[in-house]
Formats: structure tokens, C-alpha cells, sequence
């Protein structure tokens, strides 16, 4: 599988913003519409075989800068709506390897979304297994 970017005019409010579990609701269920429809346009297929995700958001007119961390929940419901639109079996690990938040690119003149690039697993790359501790040797 090559790389395949698809762009979603869709980003979710803030990480920080506090909202009731109705409005919340509402706003994952908008999102995976909209993925639906930006997969549907794009033809995109069912992938199988295990996915990195890149994240980009792009920010149009009047959109505000966040940290780049605030885009988090953003990622989760696009991650969740390529599951829903039927792109990923799944997003646990065997299927979604690595997820990748890139910060955003400001562009007053596009549309307000978020760029997914969905590329194949690198292959080498094993999964982490418990008890492993990626980080050990910078602890001194």
C-alpha cells in the first residue's frame, strides 16, 4: 500500500474545552459524517494490513492557534470516524501502529480541516510489549 492522504474539513473543539456529555456526543457524531463523506469522495478502500496516521490540521480564516497538544481530541474522532466509515477494522494497536500529531499549518485563504496521511506499518518496527521501557536510558 502507498501512502494516501485524505483531507477532512472537520476540527473538533479544544482538549481543554469542557462540555456536556450531549454536546459532546453531538459534535463526535457530526465528525464521523463528515469523514464518512470525505472517504466516500476520496474512494478510499477498507485497509487491512496495520497503519501509521498523520495528523496535520490546517487553519483557515478566523480559526485560532492552540497548542499543538489541543488538536488531540480532534485526532481521536477522525481516528474513530475511519473506523466508523469502514477505512480501519480498528484502531487498537495491531491495526494502528503509530499515530503522529503534526502542528498545525496556517493558511488563511484554504478551508479550516485536517489532513490524514495514512501510510502501511514500517515492518520492522515491533510493537512494544509490557514491561519494555523505551525511555530507561534517559533516566539517570
Amino acid at each position: 500500500m502507498e501512502s494516501v492522504v485524505l483531507f477532512v474539513p472537520y476540527i473538533a473543539s479544544s482538549s481543554n474545552t469542557r462540555q456536556h456529555w450531549t454536546a459532546r456526543k453531538r459534535e463526535v457524531d457530526a465528525c464521523h459524517l463528515i469523514v464518512r463523506d470525505a472517504v466516500r469522495r476520496a474512494g478510499l478502500c477498507r485497509i487491512e494490513q496495520p497503519v501509521d496516521l498523520a495528523f496535520t490540521p490546517r487553519l483557515g480564516k478566523g480559526v485560532r492557534r492552540r497548542d499543538t497538544s489541543n488538536y488531540s481530541y480532534s485526532l481521536k474522532q477522525l481516528e474513530d470516524g475511519l473506523v466508523a466509515a469502514g477505512v480501519l477494522p480498528d484502531d487498537r494497536g495491531e491495526y494502528v501502529r503509530r499515530v503522529v500529531m503534526e502542528p498545525p499549518v496556517v493558511d488563511r485563504k484554504a478551508e479550516t480541516g485536517t489532513w490524514i496521511e495514512i501510510c502501511e506499518a514500517q515492518r520492522d518496527a515491533a510493537p512494544l510489549r509490557a514491561g519494555d521501557r523505551p525511555l530507561a536510558s534517559l533516566e539517570s
